[in-house]
């Protein structure tokens, strides 16, 4: 069964008017955020302000386009060409790294982890040698953790809080619950006294 034209057309047409709605969404949740002075120049809406308005514009091209006529063509898929295998392990390695990535990004930092990240992700995709790989992984974590820190002061995790934790554990855990005595002082007593 073959697709007709005005099919496609309709799917394409979905698909572009799917997009020009998200990128509204994106638009007027943008404008709900709440400013503060806290942020220097370039605050937190400049990035969404970004991103909804170049897809406002591109997918309102892409309907423009589709409404003309012209029709996109798949690149590459022929009728009965058999499809090859699976590739299994750059999909693992590429679910190893993303699980690493968010599970320990608390701990041991952007850095650390963008690093991990970006060169599970470069070796699945057939990236040689290891250590080169290894090398550009941390030069691009690094530039992107001081890009975002200081040229941005958007704070990724560094995991030097992670350190301080292991040199200065909390010893006192005990929960303190405060009273206020006659006199209107407030009074704290550990509730770990008095059995």
């Amino acid at each position: 069964m073959t697709n007709s034209p005005k099919t496609i057309a309709k799917g394409e047409l979905v698909f572009t008017s799917f997009l020009f709605v998200v990128s509204i969404v994106v638009l007027v949740d943008t404008a709900g955020i709440q400013q503060t002075e806290a942020v220097g120049f370039v605050g937190p809406e400049v990035f969404a302000y970004m991103v909804g308005g170049l897809l406002f514009v591109l997918s309102g091209l892409q309907i423009l386009a589709v409404l003309r006529g012209e029709r996109g063509t798949p690149e590459g898929v022929e009728g009965g060409v058999a499809v090859g295998e699976a590739k299994w392990r750059s999909f693992g390695l590429l679910v190893i790294g993303l699980l690493a990535y968010t599970s320990l990004l608390e701990t041991l930092g952007f850095p650390i982890m963008g690093a991990v990240l970006f060169f599970m992700v470069a070796w699945a995709l057939g990236a040689r040698p290891r250590v080169r790989l290894g090398l550009i992984a941390l030069v691009v974590s690094a530039l992107i953790f001081v890009g975002f820190n200081e040229g941005l002061q958007l704070q990724l995790p560094s995991g030097l809080d992670t350190i301080s934790r292991i040199q200065n554990p909390v010893v006192d855990d005990a929960p303190v619950q405060e009273q206020i005595d006659e006199d209107g002082v407030v009074v704290e007593e550990d509730q770990t006294e008095g059995w």
